[in-house]
């Protein structure tokens, strides 16, 4: 998952050094001090994003003991104005997904590490309201777009000794499976919560390699408050509706107990998020706005006395 975290680290830099490189070539009088303020439109908003996940699947998930920071997310946000209440969102998402399932019939769980570059649209359906307080410190935007997922799957299948887990009957769980002769033999251990098994390489349900790569539809739903320097506060949640069945390695194509159903796996990513607008030079009119300081003052000829 570092790795992960340090891939959407470089690519948020990147970007920035991309959008900082047209900026300069594009407004080449920008740096230029005569500048009056009314000449600078906020059309860049960068956003870091920190909040926790929630998986939806084919596990119970009634036997999840991990704390809320194990279940982390985190998301990088560069957004352009194109028009009046519309943003182009270019986001990178990453972050740890849990599933831990504990019946009768079967005790399973896993951990998915996931990375996911995303593009997409927002709406901010407060830009319609009436000019004042209200519009010019709140907003309310609807997300919609499109993602790549990258993810790895693991298990907690053995402990720090390397013994395998074996559930019995009576709740315990021990270092070998349950039968007649194993009474007296068997030891009790513990979970150590350590995900260390990797499903990609532990062919289970006679599949092959895993797939670890996926579509996804994220639809968000956020509210933000602004403040008069460019920064604003926006909390929401962003629910990832994904095209795979392999985040938790559970899929109707699984063997005996594991079997699970024929619908794909989503998750849900609840956030809070520091927001940064650009002001930008604005040479030119953007979608649904008025070109700013275009006017041109001429002067009326001088008239000729014979």
């Amino acid at each position: 998952m570092k790795r992960h975290l340090r891939i959407v680290f470089v690519i948020f830099f990147l970007t920035l050094i991309v959008i900082q490189s047209s900026y300069a070539l594009t407004n080449p009088h920008a740096e230029k001090s005569s500048l009056a303020k009314d000449q600078k439109k906020p059309v860049f908003h960068l956003g870091l994003s920190l909040g926790t996940t929630s998986y939806y699947g084919d596990l119970v998930n009634n036997n999840l003991k991990m704390p809320f920071y194990y279940r982390y997310g985190i998301q990088v946000n560069v957004e352009r104005d194109i028009c009046k209440a519309t943003r182009l969102c270019l986001n990178f998402f990453g972050g740890n997904i849990y599933g831990d399932e504990k019946t009768d019939g079967r005790t399973l769980n896993f951990k998915s590490s996931l990375l996911a570059p995303q593009l997409g649209l927002s709406f901010n359906f407060l830009h319609w309201a009436n000019k004042g307080k209200l519009r010019n410190h709140f907003a309310t935007y609807l997300f919609v777009g499109a993602e790549a997922l990258f993810f790895s799957t693991a298990g907690d299948l053995k402990n720090s000794d390397n013994e395998t887990y074996y559930y019995w009957n009576d709740g315990s769980i021990r270092n070998l499976s349950e039968s007649f002769d194993s009474q007296d033999k068997a030891t009790i251990i513990k979970r150590d919560y350590k995900y260390e098994t990797n499903y990609r390489n532990l062919d289970i349900d006679n599949v092959g390699k895993v797939p670890q790569f996926g579509f996804g539809v994220p639809l968000g739903l956020s509210a933000e408050f602004k403040f008069n320097n460019g920064i604003a506060i926006r909390a929401g949640a962003v629910y990832h509706y994904t095209f795979t069945d392999y985040l938790d390695n559970i899929t109707s194509n699984s063997i005996g107990n594991r079997k699970g159903n024929a619908a794909t796996d989503k998750f849900l990513f609840t956030h809070i998020s520091v927001c940064y607008s650009l002001p930008i030079w604005t040479g030119r009119a953007v979608c649904g706005t008025e070109k700013m300081n275009t006017h041109i003052t001429r002067k009326k000829p001088k008239k000729k006395f014979k």
